[in-house]
């Protein structure tokens, strides 16, 4: 059953390319190969070719294979690539590897089990660590077969892997055959799609190399004259040149018999697509009863089966066991460990013989199989996934064990931060099935578990376990959830249903949980606006629950966010010091699954211009990452995204709102999409990219016309500014006109919340509407008077200011702007006002003056990146006679809120791993950072950075 494709015919270039990786990152500067082919096409063979040339260049490999059966073993090629590395190590070379990994790493790996669940981020963050550091002992290279058999969590380690290794002394080698399942496929685009990737695609072999294998085939017959140019043009067109299929089409042939001279071209027709299936099934009737059994069992227990356990597993003595192997061997089906005994380890020397092997047993004796191998595993010590990963291929069968072990099998999964292999184990274990309470507890997990990373796919489960719930609690604890699912989804009116009647059930004994739900149900007019039938019953909640007194509880706390959410709506400038008292010492970021109440403290601070956002973004953009929550993440980045927008740090802005639409499309929530395509769009705008602010409010997903009803009011105002930039003015004013009557709908009044008034006067005096302009534009200088924020105050003085006619009142009005926003945080719209006063000073012929306004409106529009007001300025410079100033972008000022993060930590005296492990970055990106503040501080050491810093840098970190 020998099959010798391991020769390497007509692949020179890729095996240049894998050489040239592994130069590349011995040298630092790592990358990836994945080489792509069908069954048969010599990827292994280029692995093996790999793995030489490897060692010859002192690069350190480590392997693995991937295999169908343990698709669903949480991390299982992750463990493979690590564990043995950890086990060959001493205590304190174990420790220097593992410096800088987090626990949750440590618990995948099966160092120690944790108390608690551990996300997806903070288990790939740590196994970068522990690669980093694998890689500065010695170049490496990670080696792994059959990428489209892997798990999930494996999967987006690489995905996460692949964008830094340019900066280690890493490579990946990997192979895969495009197929498989929809999600496993998407992140392996995602991994050959990145930039230091280079893609080998292994194509059919050529004719004359097809006659070299068959020659060398026929040859160990004596057949080699067998071996015309018919036989040869027949034998390719029928395998199309597949190397597998050519050597076992000529194994066939050559145990059939051919006679000089005759025309095989119709039988080798017959036989090359089937060749290897019939080649095994042939080769199976010939082998003894033991050796059968064998086969069998190894296909069932997988790749490095220990050999005790096959024994049992085949119902023979370990004397017939080691027997059979030994035959096995000999014909090159199976290869075992060099350790000998009872425990040495099995495998295919080829996946797609055990395939053949293992679908060729029927599927009732496959499912008994299985669930033998995972009683014997089981009696072992086995890990609990790995006798999972078999419980998941057998017969449901009503049984209550298989219920507890995949169960437990889901919980380890989670703790270890693959929450998509917890999917599988409570998926199948619904199929067992479950009774009663238990039922209800699998559904529950499993739609709490897919919430994660697939919303619209939790409801479903939720629903469930919401009709089989037999307590009042146990109830309430499903609709907060669910409810929560329905409303990111925008499905209002089904999050409403099930919260009110949660509420309706619930004792008023449970105050805490009666706070929860009374929260969820509070923001869905915030959310949802329109729907006067919901509106209006809880307006009136609203008012009974503002004038108590704030709580600390956790569900109290989410109370008064959604308050104070409601107060700053409508202006009262009463929010923000609510909204203080619930956010503060972050126990909301940390204890409360607060991802509908949470974000509308944020947005609370963020129009009222309160710098202390940030830190409360940060922390829970870091948590996000620490639990694994890709919702959380979403939240977090989308409304540090619009402080950062707010604030006029455009690249930062841009920054955290790309990776928030990232995570959008990763956890499916269509509301989201409402918030933060908007939030896109205007930063683009401030950037002059047009064409992207489009296609991120084409990202929406909004339908033309938009609805009535729902959270339109962010997209719609975001609409009428890019169409106004565009010249569409009539569009424009249609749209802002649209925005109000939304954000009225909600009972918005506040213009820092949607600055609809100013988009609809601007587009009114553009169509020579001047007095409807004027009127608009005072509207809204009155209401943001009235809520006091600088930011929103500024703009509106100065947008009246940029329409009234008469010139004293005009540069009263922008006079005033510049006072507001002075010491404000808002210093791209104070760049604004700056160069919009400048204007209207040349325009009186007060140029000395207008200059000494737009030396100070560049470097702020400079440093904000904002390209369309520098084009402003540049052009009123001309106007006035001058040139632009150069500015030196030197200074504290001048750093990026990012460098001040990784320069006031370095300071502190934390080393660039520890500031990348705590900032979720690379130590790659902190050397940017830091050589960036070097260069505008005048300094070229760390040293010099403490003196350098001013307190207040120093003083919001420490």
């Amino acid at each position: 059953m020998a099959a010798d494709v391991g020769a390497l015919y007509e692949r020179d270039v890729e095996v240049g390319a894998i050489r040239q990786l592994l130069t590349d990152s011995k040298a630092g500067a790592g990358g990836i190969a994945v080489i792509e082919g069908a069954v048969g096409t010599g990827k292994t063979a280029l692995l093996r070719e790999a793995q030489r040339t490897a060692v010859t260049q002192s690069v350190g490999v480590t392997a693995a294979r991937a295999a169908d059966l343990e698709s669903e073993f949480s991390f299982g090629v992750v463990r493979q690539l690590f564990e043995p590395l950890l086990a060959h190590e001493d205590t304190s070379q174990r420790a220097n590897l593992l410096a800088g990994v987090d626990n949750p790493a440590v618990v995948m790996l099966d160092e120690v089990v944790a108390q608690h669940r551990s996300g997806d981020f903070a288990v790939l963050h740590s196994l970068f660590w522990l690669t980093a550091n694998l890689s500065e002992k010695q170049p490496h290279c990670f080696m792994v077969d059959d990428l489209h058999y892997a798990d999930m969590g494996s999967l987006k380690f690489l995905a996460y892997l692949v964008p830094h290794l340019d900066e280690l002394a890493c490579a990946v080698v990997a192979t895969f055959t495009p197929f498989g399942s929809r999600q496993r496929m998407d992140l392996i685009d995602y991994i050959t799609a990145a930039g230091n990737t280079r893609l080998l695609r292994l194509s059919p072999l050529g004719v004359d190399s097809a006659a070299v294998i068959l020659r060398k085939r026929f040859a160990r017959s004596g057949l080699e004259e067998a071996v015309t140019e018919s036989l040869v043009k027949a034998s390719h067109g029928a395998t199309g040149g597949n190397p597998l299929l050519l050597t076992e089409l000529a194994d066939a042939l050559c145990t059939e018999g051919v006679d000089l001279g005759k025309d095989y071209t119709a039988r080798i027709n017959e036989l090359g697509p089937r060749a290897v299936a019939r080649r095994v099934g042939l080769w199976m009737r010939t082998l003894s009863p033991q050796c059968v059994a064998v086969t069998r069992a190894v296909s069932v227990l997988g790749d490095g089966a220990d050999l005790s356990e096959v024994s049992e597993l085949a119902d023979l003595t370990l004397e017939q066991t080691i027997q059979a192997v030994e035959e096995l061997e000999h014909a090159a089906v199976l290869a075992s460990s060099d350790s000998g005994g009872p425990h040495s380890a099995l495998t295919f020397t080829h996946s797609l013989v055990r395939t053949v092997v293992y679908e060729a047993m029927p599927t009732i004796e496959r499912g008994r199989a299985h669930h033998r191998a995972a009683t014997i595993l089981a009696r072992t010590g086995m890990d609990t996934e790995r006798v999972a990963s078999h419980l998941l291929r057998t017969i449901p069968a009503d049984d209550s064990e298989t219920v507890v072990v995949l169960c437990r099998a889901a919980e380890l999964a989670l703790r270890r931060g693959a929450p998509d292999s917890a999917v599988g184990y409570l998926s199948r274990c619904l199929d067992e099935p479950p009774h009663g309470e238990r039922r209800v507890e699998v559904l529950f997990e499993l739609g709490r578990t897919l919430r994660l990373n697939d919303t619209a796919a939790a409801t479903e489960y939720l629903r469930k376990a919401l009709r089989l719930a037999t307590s009042a609690r146990r109830e309430a604890e499903i609709a907060l959830v669910l409810g929560r699912c329905l409303l990111l989804l925008g499905q209002s009116r089904g999050a409403m249903r099930v919260w009110t009647t949660a509420l309706e059930n619930t004792p008023e004994s449970d105050t805490e949980l009666i706070h929860h739900l009374q929260a969820c149900v509070l923001s869905i007019p915030l959310y949802e606006p329109g729907r006067e039938d919901m509106r209006l019953d809880i307006l009136r909640l609203v008012a009974l629950l503002r004038d108590k007194t704030p709580l600390s509880t956790l569900g109290g706390r989410l109370v008064n966010c959604v308050i104070a959410a409601h107060d700053a709506v409508i202006g009262d400038p009463r929010a923000v010091p609510r909204v203080l008292r619930a956010l503060e010492d972050d126990q909301l970021i940390r204890d409360a699954d607060a991802d509908i109440a949470l974000p509308f403290g944020w947005m609370v601070l963020i129009s009222a211009d309160r710098p202390e956002v940030f830190a409360h973004l940060d922390e829970a953009v870091a948590q996000a990452h620490r639990e694994g929550s890709v919702s959380a993440l979403t939240g977090a980045l989308t409304y540090r995204a619009l402080a950062w927008l707010r604030a006029g740090n455009l690249p930062e802005a841009e920054a955290d709102a790309r990776n928030a639409v990232h995570a959008v499309e990763t956890v499916g929530t269509g509301l989201r999409r409402l918030i933060l395509g908007p939030i896109l769009a205007d930063t683009l705008i401030e950037r002059d990219d047009l064409s992207g602010a489009e296609q991120a409010l084409d990202w929406v997903g909004v339908p033309d016309p938009p609805p009535e009803q729902g959270l339109m009011y962010y997209y719609l105002c975001s609409k009428a500014r890019l169409m106004r930039q565009r010249g569409q003015v009539e569009g424009a004013l249609q749209a802002a006109s649209a925005a109000g009557q939304s954000f009225l709908a909600a009972g918005g009044q506040n213009p820092a919340v949607v600055p609809w008034h100013t988009e609809s006067a601007f587009c009114l005096h553009r169509l020579g509407r001047t007095d409807e302009a004027l009127t608009v534009a005072h509207e809204e200088l009155r209401l943001a008077r009235n809520w006091s924020a600088p930011r929103a105050w500024g703009h509106a003085l100065r947008v009246a200011g940029l329409l009234e006619p008469d010139p004293a009142e005009s540069l009263s009005l922008m006079e005033q702007a510049l006072h507001r926003l002075r010491n404000s945080v808002a210093r791209l719209e104070y760049a604004k006002a700056l160069a919009d006063y400048a204007a209207a000073l040349r325009r009186r012929g007060k140029r000395a003056e207008a200059r000494q306004h737009l030396d100070q409106a560049l470097p702020l529009a400079e440093t904000s990146d904002a390209v369309a007001l520098q084009q402003q300025i540049v052009q009123e410079y001309k106007m006035i006679g001058a040139r632009p100033r150069r500015f030196s972008s030197s200074g504290w000022d001048a750093t990026t809120p990012s460098e001040r993060r990784v320069s006031a930590r370095a300071a502190a005296g934390m080393t660039n791993r520890e500031i990348a492990k705590e900032l979720f970055i690379t130590p790659k990106t902190v050397e940017l950072h830091l050589s960036s503040v070097y260069r505008k501080l005048g300094i070229s050491t760390r040293r010099k950075l403490r003196e350098n810093i001013p307190p207040e840098g120093l003083r919001d970190w420490e």
